[in-house]
């Protein structure tokens, strides 16, 4: 058996990954036919079926899971080997990919990008932005530079770095406040407090919504649902126009706030869910990636 040809095993980690011959054909933008000989090329010179054509979907036999496994970590230390040998090269120039979910994406990475842009100027920095479970997923894969996602991680093949734990706020229009004199300008709110406002939220599989759910559940109360939407962003839009109270985490709302805006401590909520950096154990930090480290674990200062 000769050298493996590498576009045929990503070709192959990438059909283990989504499980249908034609989907992967049109992410490649090539015709189905195409694909299917690589792939079987590929089972030829290997000489084992690496995939149970007769089901759907598509599942991999005993020897493809053992492929998909050690070929994930063949493809990994290529290129790790070749980031590497990048430092030898002048500048830092390249791509830095930052794994990050949508609603730290918005708070969190704009001054960190900024300050990377400075210092690296020939970096082009790219957000992938997508929920903890697909990002730890991911950089296991070695798909990033890092990622900031919420623990655990598996620390056998990650490496995490926890940053500051965040807490949660109600945030409410002065107007809407105005109309419940419980409720204080300052003064730290109990979610029993809240039965009769109305709420602003994001949907039942969301983190942020079970957060919600549970302290609503703690307090025993059924909250008013004002409306439901999809991202954070929107909830805080919903409620700057006054359509409902929110309960955010309060990294994300302390930037936003205006005048018409009030944040109030809830009390007994701490955001619980652990935030950290994440990287893979043993991969090669540019000098980037250790600087966007740094950024996000405060240790940088502001003058460079």
């Amino acid at each position: 058996m000769g050298p493996l040809n590498a576009r045929q095993m990503e070709y192959a980690l990438r059909l283990a990954r989504v499980r249908n011959f034609s989907q992967v054909a049109e992410e490649l933008k090539i015709s189905q036919p195409a694909l299917s000989k690589q792939i079987l090329q590929l089972e030829s010179e290997l000489g084992v079926k690496l995939f149970d054509r007769n089901t759907n979907p598509l599942t991999l036999t005993p020897a493809g899971e053992d492929f998909v496994r050690q070929a994930r970590e063949l493809l990994y230390r290529e290129d790790q080997l070749l980031r590497s040998m990048d430092r030898y090269r002048s500048g830092e120039a390249g791509e830095l990919t930052i794994g990050v979910t949508p609603f730290r994406s918005a708070y969190l990475m704009p001054a960190v990008v900024a300050r990377l842009r400075q210092k690296f100027p020939g970096i082009r920095v790219r957000l992938a932005e997508y929920g903890s479970d697909v990002l730890r997923r991911e950089m296991a894969e070695g798909r990033y530079d890092l990622a900031v996602v919420n623990l655990p991680v598996d620390d056998s093949v990650l490496e995490a770095r926890p940053l500051e734990q965040d807490r949660l706020v109600l945030v409410l229009r002065r107007d809407l406040l105005e109309q419940y004199p419980d409720l204080q300008p300052g003064r730290a709110v109990a979610m029993e407090q809240c039965a009769d406002l109305p709420f602003v939220v994001v949907g039942p599989t969301q983190e942020m919504r079970q957060l919600f759910d549970r302290l609503c559940a703690r307090a025993e109360i059924h909250p008013v649902i004002a409306a439901e939407v999809v991202g954070l962003t929107t909830v805080w839009d919903m409620a700057c126009a006054g359509v409902g109270a929110a309960v955010l985490p309060l990294q994300f709302v302390e930037r936003k706030a205006g005048a018409d805006m009030v944040i109030l401590p809830l009390r007994d909520a701490v955001y619980f869910r652990q935030v950290a950096v994440v990287t893979r154990r043993g991969q090669y930090l540019s000098a980037a990636a250790r600087y966007a480290i740094g950024l996000l674990e405060g240790r940088e200062s502001q003058e460079e």
